[in-house]
């Protein structure tokens, strides 16, 4: 099921044909140093895919394959994550590293910011990005995203920044 088009990528439900381009996304350290921090095994990356991506989203919320039309090829998953009963949902956005530097996750952050706000009628879109990553983290305040909070993961190292983005701001950055 395709989802969303954009003029370059299209977002569809995740098929067969997927499964190596997101092994080799998920395996890839860099891809994952501000996703969790470590490249997955490819066995769990797999099973990963074929347990829990393969055949989805469905409807309207999850992260749906992302492929480029001018190659008809896998080169990352994107989209909207629900938040339960609320009226918003958290942005998320990865990318094949042989795709990064080509706007393909700004275009893709547009594409989902668009369709949540007139297609799903949210109130606000959320998103988590890892305080290194500097990139997606310029993604979001070009879009005008506001930063909410930081929390630190003791056990991991890791910290979070949460930023959000509300239907008005995002209405008054056209006018």
């Amino acid at each position: 099921m395709i989802f969303l088009e954009t003029d370059r990528l299209i977002f569809r439900t995740h098929e067969p044909q997927d499964e190596d381009g997101f092994v080799a996304m998920q395996t890839d350290p860099e891809v994952r140093r501000y996703v969790g921090g470590q490249a997955w095994p490819e066995e769990m990356a797999r099973t990963r895919f074929r347990n829990e991506y393969l055949g989805l989203p469905k409807k309207t919320y999850g992260v749906w394959a992302t492929i480029l039309k001018a190659e008809a090829r896998y080169v990352g998953r994107c989209g909207l994550r629900a938040s339960a009963g609320k009226k918003e949902a958290y942005l998320a956005f990865f990318i094949v590293r042989a795709y990064w530097r080509r706007g393909f996750a700004s275009e893709a952050a547009k594409a989902f910011i668009d369709a949540g706000f007139s297609r799903l009628k949210l109130n606000r879109i959320l998103a988590q990005v890892d305080h290194r990553n500097e990139v997606s983290e310029h993604i979001l305040q070009k879009f005008r995203f506001k930063y909410l909070s930081r929390e630190e993961y003791a056990a991991s190292g890791r910290v979070i920044l949460l930023y959000e983005l509300s239907k008005t701001e995002w209405k008054s950055r056209a006018s």
